[in-house]
C-alpha cells in the first residue's frame, strides 16, 4: 500500500484509519522555495502543517529583538499547533531552510474534525507540549552566563536524547550556534576548548561524550 502524507506525523499516525480517513482529503500540498517564509511571528494562525520533504527552521524575535532558534525540523514534524487549539496569531516564525514540500490543513477544516473526533485533541496538545519544551530549553541556554556552560548543557541534553555513543547535532553548526545565542565561531571555538579538555571528541558532524554529565 502507497504511504500516507499522515504515516509519520506526530498527530496522526496513531488515529484510525476512520479519522485519518478524513484527514487526507483536507490537505493542501505546497512547495516553499529555500529561504521562503511559511509564517510570520505575529501574522494571523491559519491552521496546521506537515513537513513531507526539506526542513523548516521555527524561530522567535524576543522583545529586545534578538532572533532565537527553537529548532530546526524535518520530514514527519508538524508545526502550527497552537492555532488549531484557539490561539489567533502565530507566537513564533516559520521558515523553510531548504526547498520544502509541505501538507497544508487549514485550521476550520481541522476544528471541524475534531469536534467529531475529540480524541485528536490528546495528540494536538501532546505535540504543543513538545513545541513549548523546545523553548523553555531555548530560553534555559541563553540565560546561562559563559559559552562553555551553553555547549555543555546543549550537549548533555544531546546525549539523554539521543542515547548513543556518537551525538549528531540538531542542525547545521550556525544553527544550533544560534539557538544557543552564540556566533556560529564562538560555538566552534566552545567545541574545541571541551575536546582540548578531553570532554568530548569531535568527528566532522558526530560528537563523543568522553565525560559523563553532572
Amino acid at each position: 500500500m502507497k504511504d500516507k502524507p499522515t504515516d509519520n506525523c506526530p498527530i496522526c499516525s496513531t488515529q484510525e484509519e476512520k479519522i485519518t480517513g478524513q484527514i487526507i482529503p483536507l490537505l493542501q500540498r505546497k512547495t516553499y522555495p529555500k529561504n521562503s517564509q511559511i509564517f510570520e511571528q505575529e501574522g494571523a494562525s491559519t491552521g496546521l502543517y506537515l513537513i513531507q520533504k526539506g526542513s523548516v527552521k521555527i524561530s522567535k524575535v524576543s522583545p529586545g529583538g534578538k532572533e532565537m532558534l527553537i529548532e530546526i525540523l524535518g520530514p514527519g514534524k508538524t508545526f502550527g499547533e497552537a492555532g488549531i487549539l484557539g490561539q489567533n496569531k502565530n507566537a513564533d516564525s516559520a521558515t523553510a531552510c531548504d526547498d520544502s514540500d509541505i501538507f497544508y490543513l487549514p485550521k476550520a477544516e481541522f476544528q471541524q474534525v475534531l469536534a467529531k473526533h475529540p480524541e485528536l485533541y490528546q495528540s494536538v496538545v501532546q505535540s504543543l507540549i513538545r513545541w513549548m519544551d523546545k523553548l523553555h530549553l531555548v530560553i534555559e541556554n541563553i540565560s546561562l552566563a559563559s559559552a562553555k556552560d551553553r555547549v555543555w548543557s546543549y550537549l548533555c541534553r544531546l546525549q539523554s536524547e539521543q542515547n548513543r555513543p556518537l551525538l549528531h547535532l540538531s542542525g547545521k553548526k550556525h544553527e544550533v550556534a544560534l539557538m544557543l545565542g552564540l556566533r556560529p565561531e564562538t560555538f566552534s571555538r566552545t567545541l574545541a576548548e571541551l575536546e582540548s579538555e578531553g570532554l568530548i571528541k569531535m568527528n566532522h558532524k558526530q560528537i563523543q561524550m568522553l565525560a559523563s554529565p553532572k
